[in-house]
């Protein structure tokens, strides 16, 4: 039964990220803007739509489903909740650069239910044919790409840098680690979080105060179960970020692991 279960989460989660990728990249995609969303960012019909598909599909397969939404809060009911993201790194999608994800998270429907109770996740790029999944019981594996865990990060720093302030974290994880990593910014956070997991850089920090629950909770399930840590930078586990409605994460920082992530943690703070 057990065995059923999960097969079950992974089923709807692989089926509803597929079919909003396929609708992303097909001729039907609409830019028109509709205002902004719960997020406070401005929503266009792609979201949306792309939105409806992950919502319409879940329901097919979990039934009445409570969903958490980067675009209209939350609506519906059910056992399960799922957070969804439908399109992470919206401005990429729109301006045709090719980084961006669908993410979707799921975990039972309680009154504090947080990103530690995601009982699986997936996080599917857009522009290519890559897709990453978890589950509590068989953990990661990737689907269209050869993804595995490296055994030391390449010398990378993830996030976002809008402020001459935003960089002072940057010198001093810098002097802290005696490296000089380089710097990128990417454009959709699930996806960075997704990367630093598996060792493609060493840390993810954004300390601007525009992510969401919705943005980066179901990546962090994934970061979990790949062995890296995240903190909101009060010190608080990333684990405990609330997912009974759209709220914002003040900052976050993720590393490959547990001490990468204490030292960017550290570097948060003068």
């Amino acid at each position: 039964m057990a065995e059923a279960h999960r097969g079950l989460l992974e089923e709807a989660l692989v089926a509803a990220a597929t079919r909003a990728v396929m609708y992303l990249r097909s001729a039907y995609v609409s830019r028109r803007p509709l205002g902004p969303g719960v997020g406070g960012d401005v929503s266009r019909e792609f979201d949306v739509v792309a939105e409806e598909i992950i919502a319409r599909t879940l329901r097919g397969y979990l039934g009445e489903v409570r969903l958490v939404t980067e675009e209209r809060g939350y609506l519906g009911e059910g056992p399960w909740l799922a957070v969804v993201d439908p399109v992470d790194g919206s401005l990429n999608f729109d301006a045709g650069l090719p980084i961006a994800s669908v993410s979707i998270g799921i975990a039972r429907n309680t009154d504090r239910v947080s990103a530690k109770d995601i009982e699986a996740a997936v996080v599917a790029e857009v522009f290519r044919d890559a897709l990453y999944l978890y589950d509590g019981r068989s953990g990661f594996r990737a689907i269209g790409v050869a993804a595995r865990r490296r055994e030391r990060p390449s010398d990378i720093l993830l996030g976002y840098f809008e402020s001459p302030e935003s960089f002072e974290p940057y010198a001093r994880f810098a002097r802290a680690t005696k490296s000089r990593p380089r710097l990128r910014s990417l454009g959709s956070a699930s996806l960075d979080i997704v990367y630093v997991s598996l060792g493609m850089a060493m840390g993810f920090i954004d300390a601007r105060a525009k992510l969401r629950n919705v943005d980066v909770a179901p990546s962090l399930a994934i970061a979990s179960g790949l062995g890296a840590g995240a903190y909101l930078c009060d010190g608080t586990s990333a684990a405990t970020i609330t997912l009974r409605e759209v709220s914002r994460v003040e900052c976050l920082v993720v590393g490959f692991d547990e001490e990468m992530a204490r030292l960017l943690l550290k570097s948060m703070s003068a």
